[in-house]
């Protein structure tokens, strides 16, 4: 059988491999060719309605903004690594009526950097370039439309040689939380104003110690985060998250055990009733493939099983053989254990890759 690395590890590979493109190309699925069902695959509809639309040639679809109000986006892990100047294309059928803009977000974050219209056209080419600020960690492309009639297609960015951006570089502001900063010491390049060290290198958080968060809340970490951004250092309310999710310390924990970066059901076989506590290992399906597994979080294996109301990873931990809670979907591209409700939210997913938000298991388990 063929195994996967442990989350631990493969997220080390996409935080700090930095970016991520296609030889050069930044959007994914730029023909609008991937739906699933009637929706687009690669792309979120924030607003509106699209539909699959004709363009001047058979071979090639476009996307339809069907309303008054409409918006697509799509968030991109490109980053200063991969470089500075992105050329973005697309060719346009917008009538009188319509008003279409092209807005980038970088850092995804909300704040509009860039606000280009898209001439009125009949099937034209536009082409836009963007000087990309010195440091930046992913970019949301944003397409929206009021008014009238507007399709369109081959949509397309990549990043092309510094000398084709002329002109003063996009102002990004602060980094978010979960950015990467240059210098744990350098606390203004955060939003946040904190800078937190961290093993592969300090990134933005809310908090270093228990002593910068309020109201009983300790400095522990998230268990989400955008794509392009890794899990940051957040206050949390004790003994709330719960078992399988991204932990760094025992008291975030429901059961109080943070184990190998996951909250656990047990810590050492002291507590398994005859039995070992040993990792977890999901079973993850793949397409063309035998199946892989992937390492989670700690939990008794053997012994005559926990009792009723203890915490469980899965059916086996449990003497009645019976482990109740929420689906548990993990990222099996990134690092640290990161839940997801998508593939979109899951660091190097893209460009045809397989399944990367998988459902492995059982979170925050109670055994029956």
């Amino acid at each position: 059988m063929r195994h996967l690395p442990t989350l631990l590890f493969i997220t080390a590979v996409a935080v700090t491999s930095g970016g991520a493109t296609d030889c050069g190309t930044i959007i994914d699925d730029a023909g609008f060719d991937l739906w699933c069902g009637d929706r687009l695959c690669r792309w979120t509809l924030e607003k509106g309605e699209v539909e699959q639309a004709a363009t001047w040639h058979d071979g090639d679809h476009g996307v339809a903004m069907v309303g008054d109000d409409v918006a697509i986006s799509q968030l991109t892990e490109v980053a200063d690594r991969d470089g500075h100047c992105v050329a973005f294309d697309l060719v346009a059928d917008v009538a009188d009526d319509a008003e279409v803009h092209l807005l980038i977000d970088v850092y995804g974050d909300g704040s509009i950097e860039r606000d280009e219209r898209i001439p009125t056209s009949d099937w034209r080419p536009v082409a836009f370039r963007l000087r990309m600020p010195a440091v930046y960690q992913g970019v949301r492309f944003r397409l929206t439309k009021r008014g009238g009639h507007a399709v369109l297609a081959n949509i397309g960015a990549e990043i092309v040689d510094d000398v084709e951006c002329v002109g003063a570089a996009l102002e990004a502001g602060p980094a978010p939380n979960g950015a990467a900063c240059a210098d744990e010491n350098v606390d203004a390049a955060c939003a946040s104003g904190d800078c937190v060290p961290g093993f592969f290198g300090p990134s933005c958080g809310e908090c270093t110690t228990d002593a910068d968060c309020t109201g009983g809340d300790v400095c522990g970490t998230v268990t989400t985060a955008p794509a392009n951004l890794g899990l940051w250092r957040a206050c949390v309310t004790p003994a709330t998250t719960a078992t399988a999710l991204a932990c760094v310390r025992d008291e975030e924990c429901a059961t109080g055990v943070c184990g190998d970066g996951y909250c656990s059901a047990c810590r050492d076989d002291s507590t398994c009733n005859g039995g070992r506590c040993e990792r977890v290992s999901y079973v993850v399906p793949r397409a063309d493939a035998e199946p892989s597994l992937i390492d989670g979080g700690r939990h008794c294996v053997g012994g005559t099983g926990a009792a009723a109301g203890a915490a469980c990873l899965a059916d086996a931990d449990c003497a009645s053989g019976s482990c109740t809670g929420a689906a548990l979907a993990m990222c099996t591209t990134s690092f640290l254990p990161r839940a997801c409700t998508s593939d979109m939210e899951c660091p190097g997913y893209g460009f045809g890759a397989e399944p990367a938000c998988v459902n492995v298991g059982t979170r925050g388990g109670t055994c029956q």
